[in-house]
């Protein structure tokens, strides 16, 4: 999937640094020279007290000047090298283009992240489309850095396994993560994700973990067998990965170990955090509904024993559209009430179990 076309027609717009692409495949540089530590608008040292401009301020002017079509004021801005790699009439002629492709830009709204004054991504509303702009700042508002994309296509709807799925576990777990909307699920803005759920033990005292938690060992789901929703074949295995201690993560192999089973050409299912050394299924191995992947961990973007699981739509985790699980027949406790749900998918604050006989 192509996620970032640097594309208006035959021409992009993209500055980065000193990086403007006048085409997305052919750029041109200008050598890039370390600024004066307290440079300003069009290459001037500001005066002491001068305002300082952050992004979200930067970003409501250049939607003002495209608007204007006023390419000397979002000139001015530019750092140094930038002003040096792109003239003038390239900036005026390209804010001359986006108005003629998509029309006059309505509003400006920064896109979900890290919130830094200094840098932002945006997405500006025109009266036909929009636009993605990622925009790069220093202190007093001089831009060091500014693309415009295409945005990506809208995401498919949500698609529901068809497939009869069991739970990927025996006894009851409690959806600690689940649904459809960030406020119950954390995976709920991330395009795999969407309907993934993350699942602990809980015992009757409703705590995870026996004593103070300080060990792996300590808690209920740790070593717990994690089952195949239904029948497929193996495609992934990772292995190898070291379990944190409770509290700490590792989001540098954020699966940590784990497996991945195709169940058709576009389902898939994912089972995250395992244990090291204790899988116990390898890459093309056929599967029957329920075979033992391996053992309930604490490895990867983990701070305590949980399985992370989740359908989506192909075998790659970081390319994929996540589909939603439906499970037939199980026992739910929500809200303290217990219930038989026929097509059960996963919610937040959930206790869920398998020994409901599948109708």
């Amino acid at each position: 999937m192509v996620r970032d076309r640097e594309s208006l027609g035959s021409e992009g717009f993209s500055v980065a640094g000193a990086r403007w692409h006048s085409t997305p495949t052919h750029p041109f540089r200008a050598r890039r020279r370390a600024a004066p530590a307290a440079a300003g608008v069009a290459g001037r040292a500001p005066e002491k007290g001068a305002e300082t401009r952050d992004a979200d301020v930067v970003a409501a002017e250049l939607l003002e000047s495209i608007n204007a079509q006023d390419g000397a004021r979002i000139f001015n801005t530019f750092s140094k090298p930038m002003r040096e790699a792109v003239p003038l009439a390239k900036v005026q002629a390209l804010i001359r283009s986006f108005v003629e492709a998509k029309g006059k830009l309505l509003s400006s709204t920064r896109l979900p992240g890290e919130k830094d004054a200094r840098q932002g991504r945006y997405r500006f509303e025109a009266e036909r489309g929009a636009w993605l702009v990622s925009l790069q700042v220093e202190a007093r508002g001089e831009v060091l850095g500014l693309r415009f994309t295409e945005p990506p296509p809208p995401a498919p709807e949500v698609a529901k396994s068809d497939l009869v799925l069991q739970l990927p576990f025996r006894g009851y777990w409690l959806a600690v993560w689940g649904g459809d909307t960030v406020a119950v699920n954390q995976h709920a803005d991330q395009e795999s994700q969407r309907r993934a759920a993350d699942l602990v033990m809980q015992g009757s005292d409703g705590r995870s973990h026996r004593g103070e938690g300080k060990r792996n060992e300590d808690y209920l789901a740790y070593g717990q067998e994690i089952l195949a929703v239904a029948g497929g074949e193996v495609v992934t295995v990772i292995d190898g990965v070291p379990e944190n201690s409770p509290g700490s993560m590792n989001p540098f192999f954020a699966l940590g170990n784990a497996v991945i089973v195709r169940h058709a050409d576009d389902l898939y299912s994912v089972y995250a955090h395992l244990q090291p050394g204790k899988l116990r299924v390898k890459a093309g191995a056929k599967l029957k509904p329920g075979a033992v992947l391996g053992l309930c961990g604490n490895s990867g973007n983990s701070s305590e024993p949980h399985l992370h699981f989740q359908l989506q739509d192909g075998p790659r985790f970081e390319a994929s559209w996540g589909v939603e699980a439906v499970f037939h027949g199980v026992a739910v406790v929500r809200a303290g009430q217990p219930s038989e749900i026929a097509d059960y998918t996963f919610l937040k604050g959930d206790v869920v179990g398998n020994d409901v006989v599948t109708k």
